[in-house]
């Protein structure tokens, strides 16, 4: 199967609700589709974002070694071949199309992540099977996996930290760029934002590294490590949560440097 039949065959499969395949995926043809892959409002963060990572550019050095060169990332004691990893999805069908359930999408992601040297986050949602079946998977695949939960409650955190620490993943992962996506306003259990006590409380009852995603600012970095995050991940949702955000690549620098 080469690239086109592989998209042919993706259109068919996504159907043209939502997700249309698109050979680029910038986020114009599914501007403003929530559930689904579009951003929120206007509709135009995640096509931002695309543009922003466009004028970022890799520069050879071409006066070096002349030996392969390594694309390893070594993180909380594993080693990685790319520093690339599958971003979380939960509710699957609802997002894009019912050819695959979360159970089945997972067991495919997170066992072809892992052959290919690399690592998935899982996701999370309203329904509790979500993350039930993606922590049953990853101690399928050894604990290859790092489950990703809602800014719920800590009550209903620590519910899926225990489906998490059971499935031995040597890491979890909180998404609090999620806080304000629609189909999660005024559900129960709720989730939303939280404070840095609040945040600090769950991390302190979190035994393995734990990784704030969602994070956009230098105020909120240094937020993430008073809180006593691990790492952090810099993302705006795709643009989903938050009309009119900066493009990661916009912030991204400032943060580091910070």
């Amino acid at each position: 199967m080469n690239y086109m039949e592989l998209m042919e065959k993706s259109r068919e499969v996504m159907g043209t609700k939502l997700c249309k395949s698109c050979s680029v995926c910038d986020g114009r043809a599914c501007r403003n589709t929530i559930p689904g892959p579009g951003a929120k409002g206007i509709g135009d963060v995640a096509m931002r974002n695309y543009d922003a990572w466009k004028n970022i550019r890799v520069n050879m050095d071409t006066i070096t070694d002349n030996e392969p060169v390594s694309t390893e990332l070594e993180l909380f004691g594993h080693t990685f071949k790319y520093p690339i990893f599958a971003g979380p999805v939960g509710a699957v069908a609802m997002h894009y199309s019912d050819a695959y359930d979360d159970n089945g999408y997972n067991d495919i992601l997170v066992r072809g992540c892992m052959d290919a040297g690399i690592c998935a986050f899982t996701g999370d949602g309203k329904d509790p099977s979500i993350m039930e079946n993606a922590t049953r998977i990853i101690k399928k695949n050894n604990g290859y996996g790092i489950p990703t939960v809602k800014p719920w409650s800590l009550e209903t955190y620590l519910e899926k930290l225990n489906l998490a620490l059971n499935s031995n993943a040597f890491a979890v992962a909180m998404d609090v760029d999620a806080a304000g996506l629609p189909f999660l306003k005024g559900c129960q259990p709720p989730a939303g934002r939280m404070n840095t006590e609040q945040l600090k409380a769950i991390i302190s009852n979190t035994p393995v590294p734990f990784i704030v995603k969602g994070v956009m600012s230098v105020k909120g970095a240094l937020k993430a490590k008073e809180a006593g995050a691990s790492a952090i991940v810099v993302s705006n949702h795709g643009g989903r949560v938050q009309d009119q955000t900066p493009a990661t690549a916009e912030v991204l620098e400032e943060i580091v440097k910070a």
